[in-house]
């Protein structure tokens, strides 16, 4: 990469959508799980992944992402994202905990250092790291993962890691964030009560946020049959979770057919301000999954197969990914996101409903979207289809 300058205020990249066509192709495969992706951490680590390939890698990598459309120089492409991850994690009040780990295992006997300039790029830049790891010993690559690197965002673990059958050399991409956050408008926690939520065919009665009268972005979207909501978060720069509900209870599905290739930032150009009666489940999602499908899906060959190009990351230069695995986690509560009190149903009182022919309203009571976005880019997307 040449050398980095600063980045113009006037310079706005193009969307790539790769992350969100991993988003709608992973949706499609869990229609009866909450899933979260991180289309913008799934296109920067791709991208730092292109600064260390070359030959037909490089080119196939070049292409899908769109970086010559985009952007006028790597070292263009480096700011741009060093910019918004720095955006997304440095903020107080809401942010996303991040680990980007690339683990490489060159084979026996070659070189094991990680080529310098590649690794102060990812740390510098992308928040990621590289780092040499036997990926042979299965059992030893479920502790290191889960004890220093899913440790450091919050906890949990991955327990299934199946690499068996891939060459002896070889990279793996892990991706985890979690979200700490907190609403610009908290909900009262002496109004969250029980309402009943429709999946299915199963009813059940959840702890739902309520506000009668919350003042915020909204859009009935005649032409998606949905309307939408903006909740906007404490956080130096514009941010906030973007809620898109289907008028009808089994629409989810259609309706993110319908969002494929939508341009977010252009729907949210048509929210106004209005008060509106909100009621939206309390939720937690911690998704774990693979990537490797979903990229095929969306063309990337080179990168899986055996003649991949990394010799800019790697003296041993052939070392094909062998699986992209990502971890998110995030809650939605009454102050934001993060640990919430705990609270059993029994707690909670029915949440009683007056309805108004004139009011605005937006009634999660059944499958819906999400995004978190800032102006222009989105860090989180996913949907909630039970609570």
């Amino acid at each position: 990469m040449s050398e980095s300058s600063s980045p113009s205020p006037s310079f706005v990249p193009h969307q790539s959508h790769i992350g969100a066509g991993i988003y709608h192709n992973i949706a499609t495969s869990y229609t009866d799980q909450n899933v979260v992706v991180s289309p913008l951490l799934v296109e920067a680590t791709l991208s730092l992944l292109f600064l260390g390939s070359d030959g037909a890698t490089a080119e196939e990598m070049q292409k899908l992402l769109r970086l010559k459309e985009r952007f006028p120089s790597n070292a263009k492409m480096a700011n741009f994202y060093a910019a918004e991850l720095a955006n997304i994690t440095a903020d107080p009040d809401t942010r996303l905990q991040l680990q980007n780990r690339l683990m490489l295992q060159p084979l026996p006997g070659s070189a094991s250092g990680i080529a310098d300039d590649f690794q102060k790029i990812a740390q510098t830049y992308f928040h990621a790291t590289a780092e040499c790891v036997d990926l042979e010993q299965t059992e030893k690559l479920r502790r290191h993962i889960n004890e220093q690197i899913l440790a450091s965002v919050g906890g949990g673990s991955w327990d299934q890691i199946q690499l068996e059958g891939s060459p002896v050399a070889k990279t793996l991409l892990l991706l985890a964030a979690s979200l700490q956050s907190k609403w610009f408008l908290p909900f009262s926690a002496y109004r969250t009560g029980l309402y009943e939520f429709h999946s299915g065919s199963q009813v059940k009665s959840v702890a739902m946020l309520f506000d009668d009268d919350m003042f915020v972005k909204y859009a009935e979207l005649r032409d998606l049959d949905a309307r939408a909501i903006e909740l906007p978060y404490e956080h130096a720069e514009e941010l906030s979770m973007l809620l898109i509900l289907p008028n009808q209870r089994h629409g989810l599905p259609q309706l993110e057919e319908q969002l494929r290739g939508l341009d977010l930032g252009a729907l949210q150009q048509r929210m106004q301000m209005e008060g509106v009666q909100v009621l939206l489940p309390k939720f937690c999602i911690d998704f774990e999954c693979s990537l490797r499908q979903p990229l095929k899906q969306l063309g990337f060959e080179e990168i899986f197969g055996a003649s991949a190009n990394f010799k800019h990351l790697h003296p041993s230069g052939s070392l094909p990914v062998v699986d992209v695995l990502q971890k998110l986690r995030i809650s939605l509560n009454e102050s934001g996101s993060g640990l919430p009190l705990p609270c059993t149903t029994a707690e909670y009182k029915p949440i009683v409903i007056s309805n108004s022919s004139r009011q605005k309203f937006f009634r999660a009571d059944h499958p819906f979207f999400f995004a978190i976005r800032s102006e222009k880019v989105t860090y989180l997307m996913g949907h909630v289809v039970e609570s």
